[in-house]
């Protein structure tokens, strides 16, 4: 049996939107290396209408973001080769300024930097619901959508 914030989100119409602009869903990349997590949550943000890339690890994450442009990264904490806030740390350092969420069964709070490295972006701490978390992506990714920026 599923936990609740597991089960599938399906997500309300969009409303209006204009038909002669085409409309390019914005890139998410789920870095989570529990695989029943990671497909939850990349199956939410699909039914959502954004375009979705996953990674098992933060390695994987990071060779990722390397090779390909998002528009938003959730990842784990806890995960082997490369944690999450590790994995924020070599982002910030290029320096990448897209937005971040970090979920976990435990948010390090105690990580002195972890504020700065998330910013902008927020943390959530599982369990959640996908409804929650898409509020979270919608809220993040607003600016890019109400700015008219093309990507």
């Amino acid at each position: 049996m599923n936990p609740l914030w597991l089960a599938p989100f399906v997500p309300p119409p969009a409303p209006g939107g204009n038909a002669a602009a085409p409309h390019v869903p914005e890139h998410i990349l789920v870095v989570e290396d529990d695989n029943t997590i990671q497909s939850f949550i990349a199956m939410a943000l699909e039914n959502a209408g954004y375009r979705v890339d996953k990674a098992d690890d933060g390695e994987a994450g990071w060779q990722a973001m390397s090779a390909n442009h998002f528009d938003l990264l959730i990842t784990d904490n806890n995960m082997p080769k490369l944690s999450g806030v590790n994995l924020m740390r070599r982002l910030r350092a290029i320096p990448l300024t897209l937005p971040i969420i970090l979920i976990s069964g435990k948010i390090p709070w105690e990580t002195k930097d972890l504020k700065t490295l998330i910013s902008p972006g927020t943390a959530m701490e599982k369990p959640f619901t996908m409804a929650q978390l898409l509020q979270q992506v919608r809220t993040l990714l607003m600016p890019i959508v109400s700015c008219g920026v093309m990507h």
